[in-house]
């Protein structure tokens, strides 16, 4: 007698889970991919950098909550997109994006952090591609961050026609939308400077660097992004650009005072959470500043640093930086992870 209740008991346990499960599945597929990554990051699934699976109380209290918000929503198609507090859009995550989306979720906490500091007088406008291209951002993610990375490449933050048009790290227009293949709405900064219009893809101006990066990258790899990507990643120290009222861009090496030393060490904070996750036997500096701040990483003694010059024409000395970057990356045996030939 008491198998059989027991057995019943574990009948509707697992009828109580399934409904469950399938409750919340039908919901997630509603709501959109940066819908679905707040909740799960913020909110009642409360997932850590190396916890996947979501527990019976997690998805009953993820599945009810949801519930209740969305019958309390107008219908989607009286309500209309805002600019700068929309982070991801387009198709919900499944199983394979699990691993770029704790990544974002890095990049987020970073975001509120960077939000809290009071800017200084000099800079008057602050713009954060992460949050208004977000939508490339994440298709960038997506694409290009499955798993853990063999090598690392870390720029400095956005250049102004770059990543600060299109959410992707050194990210000329030609390469995101013809090379990387990515789409995506891209929106404003809550504060446009006249001087520095944000375009997206629509952008008419090349960032350089990204050109002369992208393009040696592609070059390594035999013609394809995609055979980079296998081994490799590319991802910017600091999210933000800094404007003055000139609408001068200031780099983070640029910065001055207590202002400068804050970003430095949020952005240090973030970039050693973002190793934990991504474990990388290489990381590659991007010009001397990155160089300098990876020296007080907690993670300096555990991975390889091999030290690219930065991209930018505006350098000293830098007109024939692709041959010089080639011969360095030849010279580190770098070459075979870019290739896929390891």
């Amino acid at each position: 007698m008491c198998m059989i209740a027991s057995s019943l008991l574990l009948d509707k346990i697992h009828l109580k889970f399934e409904y469950i499960f399938l409750l919340s599945l039908s919901i997630v597929l509603t709501m959109s991919r940066e819908t679905l990554i707040k909740e799960i990051f913020s909110g009642a699934a409360s997932v850590s950098t190396g916890e996947s699976v979501l527990s019976l109380n997690s998805l009953q209290k993820f599945a009810a909550t949801r519930k209740r918000h969305l019958s309390l929503q107008p219908d989607s198609s009286d309500s209309q997109q805002t600019s700068t507090s929309k982070r991801c859009e387009s198709k919900p995550p499944v199983v394979s994006q699990i691993f770029w989306s704790r990544f974002y979720s890095l990049e987020c906490q970073l975001n509120d952090a960077l939000h809290a500091i009071e800017k200084p007088s000099y800079i008057t406008h602050l713009y954060n591609p992460l949050v208004y291209a977000s939508n490339l951002h994440c298709a960038y993610l997506e694409k290009f961050l499955d798993g853990p990375k063999r090598v690392v490449f870390v720029g400095m933050n956005p250049g102004p026609n770059g990543m600060g048009q299109t959410g992707v790290p050194f990210g000329n227009i030609l390469t995101v939308r013809n090379e990387m293949g990515l789409s995506g709405t891209v929106m404003q900064p809550p504060s446009l400077h006249l001087k520095r219009p944000v375009d997206g893809l629509e952008c008419i101006i090349e960032e350089p660097s990204g050109v002369r990066i992208w393009g040696l990258f592609k070059k390594l790899a035999g013609g394809s992004l995609m055979t980079f990507g296998r081994n490799c990643f590319v991802h910017n120290f600091c999210p933000l650009i800094f404007y003055d009222k000139a609408g001068k861009n200031i780099t983070p090496s640029e910065l001055k005072g207590d202002y400068k030393a804050i970003i430095g060490k949020l952005c240090l904070d973030a970039l050693d959470k973002e190793q934990d996750l991504l474990e990388p036997e290489i990381l590659v500096p991007i010009g001397a500043y990155i160089k300098g701040i990876i020296k007080r990483s907690r993670h300096v003694n555990s991975f390889k640093v091999c030290t690219l010059h930065h991209p930018s024409p505006r350098a000293l000395n830098n007109q024939n930086w692709p041959e010089r970057a080639e011969e360095l990356l030849h010279k580190y045996d770098l070459v075979k992870y870019i290739s896929n030939e390891v």
